[in-house]
């Protein structure tokens, strides 16, 4: 049986493919054998992999609204643009919680023009890159050679300039097509994107210290986000650190409601 995946592209149904995605939410064996035995029952010839998609997060939030947070990270992700979050502004904080200095926003000469660096990281050995980030919302959209090829453009003419970068990173919160990852891989370009590299990915960082984007509640709509936004909130652990009062005064959010948040927040940085 194929399905279609965002691309467009036909390829066929695979459970395992459900399997890993929940078990890198963390999700019970059990509940998981149940939700992929539910989804082979009503899975179609040429269903959407969005329409999978939506049928697992549907059951998995009767099972665990919690874990059905973590498996949304991905979209999770993509709804911190239209809440008003940059993107490198999210990457910036991954970073500062592995130990990185950063900069945001950057504007810097090079030796040919002038260059606005999304983040520049400084590690604890005093070694300094710059990162570009590339934000997209469509499914299916991933960065190609062009980003890479850029990249390593922009930091060649940084250092030819009055500047001394030690390296250049790329980051999306999508995938990186075979062609980014050879040229990076051949420059020595650090990629940060969804599913690569294997061992450190964008949601493998952000799993390993529960760094889940403010947009992954469940229970706060758009409007709440937007006064998280406001208040300059952009993780979900922020909210496990701060007294209610504070929140409230920021967010002008009622304590009930905040203690509903800060609940959900709990229960996934657990």
């Amino acid at each position: 049986m194929y399905v279609i995946k965002a691309s467009g592209k036909k390829e066929e149904f695979n459970p395992g493919k459900i399997r890993s995605s929940l078990a890198r939410a963390n999700v019970d064996r059990t509940i998981s054998d149940e939700i992929i035995k539910q989804v082979e029952k009503e899975v179609f010839e040429g269903m959407s992999t969005a329409a999978i998609y939506r049928r697992v997060m549907e059951l998995l939030r009767e099972h665990s609204p919690a874990r059905a947070s973590c498996y949304d990270l991905k979209d999770a992700i993509k709804r911190l643009g239209p809440a008003g979050f940059p993107f490198e502004t999210f990457i910036a904080e991954i970073l500062k919680e592995n130990g990185f200095k950063t900069m945001l926003r950057t504007r810097l000469r090079g030796k040919c023009v002038e260059h606005e660096i999304d983040v520049i990281a400084t590690d604890n050995n005093g070694k300094r890159f710059i990162i570009e980030c590339k934000f997209h919302n469509y499914p299916g959209t991933y960065i190609d050679l062009k980003e890479a090829l850029y990249t390593y453009a922009r930091l060649l003419d940084l250092n030819n300039g009055d500047n001394s970068f030690d390296g250049a990173w790329l980051s999306c919160n999508t995938k990186a097509s075979n062609e980014a990852q050879k040229y990076a891989g051949c420059m020595n370009i650090r990629l940060l994107c969804w599913r690569h590299p294997k061992d450190k990915s964008l949601e493998k960082m952000i799993a390993e210290k529960n760094l889940y984007p403010i947009t992954i509640l469940q229970s706060a709509g758009p409007d709440i986000i937007k006064r998280f936004s406001r208040a300059g909130y952009i993780l979900v652990k922020d909210l496990l650190h701060e007294d209610f009062r504070n929140i409230a005064r920021k967010t002008g959010l009622k304590e009930r409601k905040i203690r509903e948040l800060v609940d959900e927040a709990r229960e996934i940085c657990c």
